[in-house]
């Protein structure tokens, strides 16, 4: 320890290295060459090795060389939680952020139920650590933070907007607009007033949103750039985000050096993040084109971008680069040589640390995913004065551990009775310790990802063999027998099965310590204006009753005729001979429909009027848009059965979410006569059985009430949960994949590709008579074929 001491001491010496961390945004590892990876991201998304589409790297190769590069280095899965695990040093057992859309929440000062600011979580964040040790502290680029921007540790920033609700930028017309049209809300495109096909988002890379924060001058806080005449003058068209960023960085970094005071800079770059493209508005390509450089064997030359036209027809004269996320790798890279050339200038190359890392997998591949570790593994670069490792390092490392290891660098303590799950990567780094970690952790919502040196548990539950890299980084042995793998396989296995109860709390402790809310169910829209349940509501004594009824329907649902079972599918289950999924179209044919030969759904399918406007048939495929804004569109073929095997093929163009909804329209006590459900996203199939729960009337008039005591609504919930299951899936834009729902007796099975995902068992599902089968599509395009409707003959597990 006193030689680590001792090394450290002469890293920051007496002001302190300057740190500068740049943390990229969706690039997996395959993306840089240096990962020797044989696939990577072609525009569209997806796998490719065809070179044309491979980054090239020249300064990253060399700050890999000069300095390190880590094989395993693990973010979490997506943007928010990555993001929350980098500036907390934490996990979301602690801070709550356990997905983009699934953040904890807490109750502020006026009782409403908001997301938990990470600042009120984790007083601790990384830019609090480097003010502590007293650092002028810079965060650039994207956001995507709750709360107040001032509060995070940072004295200075140049933001290219995150939050959707700065839309009163008066210099860029590159942005959304919603716009209600006869009912239904449409997405419009500022540039052009006309719809377009995509999610809300503001232009960050061209004709940028940017806004200031404590920039030196009259006005603290912030403020909207162009910010001066000469600014507003030049810009436009031609302006680049990352190149905004990038100069107000040099220029922070150009005052502290003249101040002598040690700096901090955080750059969060959009590069890499897929984004509508203003230029191209039909473009389907994920990655809008960059300014062209190029590469000498020396050094870079950049183009100067010379782009002319307005409202959606534009020329950019051959100075951007066609679209690709190879590109925005490219530019980063461009961007790096930048910062070691501005160093190099400055004469601080020799006291600054420099760290390149990104925060979860690249779009389409691997972000959001669970799936092994697509999601979580990201590059991770380090050049610092003084380090005794170089080149490639077969070790693991967490993106918890950049504050930490700040906390090192800079000299900053860390109070022991403060939590901390990143370890600091100083002693790895400047001494001869051979091994960093045991272990490395990720997280998406509750699906847990944690791996070791031999082995990997996904947030499917499926174990790997990692022992050994594979071609492209990702198809590792599965180990499905643990009698043929070796008894170090076993022992580390046990070892990270001991660890994940620790962190296992989505289900059990969601939001901040001592607030009771109900869960907000996945992919509906969170109500930020929630009140704290009071705690002892006037109520006259019928009132109390009729509240007290929970009790009773809770109780008649826990001892259902037969039990109710809710269980994603075991392995057992699906090597299983009995699985319907295999059979093939075994049932009678009750319903078929390919949509061939016609323009309108017809006299088989059940919608009124003002909906049908949602349904058009085009080449054979029927194309769905949501086009009220208060009910998703909604069709149904009219078909009785009890038993039914419901198969379709189904591909999402742009939209979030459909629903396939089995009824009983002559059931009077459920809403709408709605028996069962599933619910399918990009990411999950939620099974439902509406009849017993969420559409029964008596529940659903207890979830429409507001003065439920904390009991009462954590009984609803616990009602609610047995009613339900979520099954996880990649479904990915623009592909084509086949559904499959069974349903017999009282259990409801899913399937995607032949793949079994879910099952449910549960009284309501076996409801004696069903109408019809409906299709409910909430947002943007969704298309689908060849629906069938058969009578099953073998039944599903038991």
């Amino acid at each position: 320890m006193i030689a680590i001491a001792a090394i450290a001491s002469q890293v920051h010496a007496a002001d302190g290295p300057n740190i500068i961390l740049v943390f990229a945004d969706d690039i997996s590892a395959r993306e840089l060459p240096l990962y020797g990876s044989s696939t990577w991201s072609p525009p569209s998304g997806g796998d490719t090795a065809d070179v044309a589409f491979r980054a090239k790297t020249p300064a990253l190769d060399q700050m890999a060389e000069e300095g390190c590069w880590v094989e395993t280095a693990w973010a979490s899965v997506v943007c928010s939680p990555s993001r929350a695990m980098m500036m907390t040093g934490r996990y979301a057992h602690l801070h709550k952020w356990w997905n983009n859309k699934d953040k904890g929440r807490y109750l502020d000062a006026k009782g409403k139920a908001v997301t938990w600011p990470l600042y009120e979580s984790s007083p601790r964040l990384i830019g609090h650590v480097a003010q502590q040790a007293g650092y002028a502290t810079y965060w650039a680029g994207k956001t995507q933070m709750a709360g107040d921007l001032g509060k995070f540790g940072f004295d200075q920033g140049c933001f290219t907007p995150g939050n959707l609700s700065d839309t009163d930028n008066p210099y860029t017309d590159f942005k959304m607009y919603e716009k209600k049209i006869d009912g239904g809300k449409l997405l419009f495109n500022s540039d052009t007033n006309q719809p377009i096909d995509s999610y809300l988002q503001h232009g960050w890379y061209w004709k940028p949103h940017v806004r200031l924060m404590n920039h030196p001058g009259k006005n603290k806080g912030l403020q909207w750039w162009p910010n001066t005449p000469e600014s507003e003058a030049s810009f436009g068209l031609n302006t680049y985000g990352p190149d905004v960023e990038l100069e107000f960085i040099f220029d922070f970094m150009d005052r502290q050096d003249a101040a002598k005071r040690p700096f901090f800079v955080y750059h969060t770059s959009h590069l890499g993040h897929d984004a509508f493209d203003w230029l191209n508005p039909q473009s389907e390509s994920k990655w809008p084109g960059t300014p062209v450089v190029q590469w000498d064997g020396n050094g870079y030359t950049r183009i100067t971008p010379n782009v002319t036209g307005d409202q959606g027809v534009y020329n950019d004269h051959d100075t951007v680069t066609e679209p690709g996320i190879h590109n925005h790798v490219n530019y980063l890279d461009y961007q790096i040589w930048k910062y070691r050339n501005k160093l190099q200038h400055m004469g601080i190359a020799d006291n600054t640390v420099l760290i390149f890392c990104a925060d979860n997998g690249t779009s389409g591949y691997g972000k959001s995913s669970s799936d092994r570790q697509k999601g979580t593994h990201v590059p991770l670069i380090i050049v610092a004065p003084g380090m005794t490792k170089q080149g490639r390092q077969d070790v693991l490392v967490n993106m918890s551990d950049m504050l930490p290891t700040i906390a090192e660098l800079t000299g900053a303590t860390i109070p022991n009775d403060y939590e901390i799950n990143g370890e600091s990567l100083v002693p790895f780094l400047f001494t001869d310790k051979p091994k960093h970690r045991d272990w490395i952790y990720g997280y998406n919502g509750a699906d847990q990802i944690i791996r070791g040196d031999k082995v990997l548990k996904d947030g499917k539950g499926k174990w790997w063999d990692v022992s050994a890299d594979p071609d492209d980084l990702i198809s590792f042995p599965q180990i499905q027998d643990w009698n043929q793998v070796s008894d170090a396989h076993r022992a580390e296995r046990d070892e990270l099965l001991a660890v994940l109860p620790r962190f296992d709390l989505h289900e059990t402790k969601h939001d901040a310590p001592g607030v009771e809310l109900p869960t907000i169910p996945a992919k509906q829209k969170t109500n930020n204006n929630i009140k704290a349940p009071p705690k002892k509501p006037k109520q006259n004594p019928a009132k109390v009753e009729a509240t007290d009824g929970i009790h009773g329907l809770k109780k008649a649902l826990a001892a259902p005729p037969k039990p109710n079972v809710l269980s994603v599918f075991t392995e057992d289950q699906k090597r299983s001979p009995t699985r319907i999924v295999g059979q093939g179209g075994n049932g009678k044919l009750l319903f078929s429909d390919d949509f061939d030969g016609r323009s309108e759904l017809g006299e088989r399918y059940h919608t009124s009027k003002a909906i049908a406007e949602s349904f058009t048939i085009v080449d054979g495929v029927l194309t769905c848009k949501q086009t009220q804004e208060d009910h998703g569109a909604h069709m149904h073929p009219m078909v009785a059965f009890k038993d039914g095997d419901i198969q379709f093929d189904v591909r999402f163009k742009g939209g979030t979410q459909f629903n396939v909804v089995i009824d009983d329209k002559n059931d009077k006590t459920v809403h709408a006569g709605h028996i069962c459900r599933v619910s399918i996203t990009p990411k999950k199939m939620i099974l439902g059985d509406d009849k017993t729960g969420a559409m029964n009337l008596e529940v659903r008039e207890l979830r429409q009430r507001t003065d439920l005591v904390a009991d009462q609504v954590k009984a609803l919930e616990e009602l609610l949960q047995k009613t339900r299951q979520v099954g996880n899936v990649e479904i990915q834009k623009g592909k084509w994949y086949h559904v499959r729902v069974v349903i017999i007796d009282d259990v409801m099975e899913t399937y995607l590709d032949g793949e079994p995902i879910a099952r449910l068992q549960s009284p309501g599902i076996g409801h004696a008579t069903k109408t019809n089968v409906g299709l409910t599509i909430n947002g943007s395009t969704i298309e689908f074929d060849n629906l069938q409707v058969r009578s099953p003959k073998m039944s599903p597990l038991r």
